[in-house]
């Protein structure tokens, strides 16, 4: 018989802190680069309509972990009153093959794509950067601000876009210092110095600003990060200016697009996954225009253990395309998972 795990969304908020998920995604990439970890092929299908679901799977060796998470997205559940994510986290031992844990897949997801985008910002964002912008205000965008917020300490401006319905980015500004300050006291971790410190000090400095005119709020931001299920451009090569870092969270199917292609010609890219990427990420749009090859895309992984493969000199523009590999998901559930067995936290189901 063999005893499992089972982790709630709100036990997970609870477990997780988002300075160490940010820490165990980067250990993640970098596992990646140097090839103890193993991703296998995304699984995806388009539900109809605004719906789809996806399956990234992998084996994270140096936590002797494999495991798969299927998440589905149904874009019009928000009208239903239902959650827009839904879907689990599989974690099984690879030292065995039995299953240890099963983890709600929509708290998990919005840790660990969060902490993607701030490993990105620790890298490659100035880090004197006062100005953030985030363009979507789904349920991604609270982990956006809360894990950029714990690597850019000098942010005091944060812009919120809503590209189809301005009133939600003004609405979503007015509460987001609520809602982080509430994301950020579930953790019993909150002993975590940067986590304390947001709480007690930086929201109170923080500015949330619903914007209407992207194009300005683009050129005043040093770093922007798109979280949308767009299929045309949002942002404009010559909105840009120098010196901006740009994530690009959504784009992980053919056919999506949030940023102007012509924008790499001009930029260095990275991404977490060249293959997947080049299929289903933002590169693929200016791979398709002959304006950028794959080749030229260093992997996010690579870039953290090789400083010369970071930015190069303060006025480059820089972009990581987050596609979402399945690495990330195992090493922020195997965190929650390690922390489960410390707290004595979760329901213990024999299987």
């Amino acid at each position: 018989m063999t005893q499992v795990t089972m982790l709630s969304a709100s036990q997970i908020s609870h477990l997780l802190d988002m300075p160490a998920v940010i820490d165990a995604v980067a250990d993640a990439y970098k596992e990646k680069a140097n090839h103890p970890a193993t991703l296998w092929p995304m699984v995806y299908e388009q539900l109809g309509g605004e719906a789809n679901m996806d399956i990234r799977s992998g084996v994270l060796a140096s936590k002797h972990v494999f495991g798969s998470k299927l998440l589905a997205w149904f874009g019009e559940n928000a009208k239903r009153g239902l959650p827009e994510l839904n879907g689990l986290v599989n974690l099984y031992s690879s030292d065995t093959g039995e299953p240890v844990a099963v983890l709600n897949a929509t708290a998990l997801t919005g840790f660990r794509t969060g902490a993607a985008g701030a490993v990105a910002s620790r890298l490659l964002a100035n880090p004197d950067a006062t100005t953030l912008l985030v363009v979507g205000t789904g349920s991604q965008a609270p982990y956006q601000i809360m894990a950029q917020l714990c690597v850019l300490p000098k942010v005091t401006q944060v812009l919120l876009a809503n590209p189809r319905n301005a009133k939600k980015a003004q609405a979503a500004a007015a509460q987001m210092s609520m809602t982080l300050e509430k994301l950020l006291s579930q953790t019993i971790r909150a002993t975590n110095s940067v986590v304390t410190g947001l709480i007690d000090h930086r929201l109170s400095e923080v500015e949330f600003t619903g914007v209407t005119d992207l194009p300005a709020a683009v050129q005043r931001s040093q770093v922007i990060v798109t979280a949308t299920p767009a299929t045309k451009l949002l942002i404009q090569a010559d909105w840009v200016q120098p010196g901006t870092h740009l994530t690009a969270i959504d784009a992980d199917m053919e056919g999506k697009q949030e940023l102007d292609a012509e924008l790499f010609q001009r930029a260095q890219a990275y991404t977490d996954d060249v293959p997947q990427a080049s299929e289903v990420g933002e590169i693929q749009n200016p791979i398709k225009a002959g304006v950028i090859k794959p080749e030229q895309v260093a992997e996010i992984g690579n870039a953290l253990l090789d400083p010369t493969l970071g930015r190069h000199n303060a006025n480059a523009i820089t972009i990581f395309d987050s596609t979402g590999i399945a690495l990330q998901d195992l090493a922020a559930a195997n965190l929650a998972f390690v922390r489960a067995k410390e707290q004595g936290v979760g329901t213990q189901v024999d299987l």
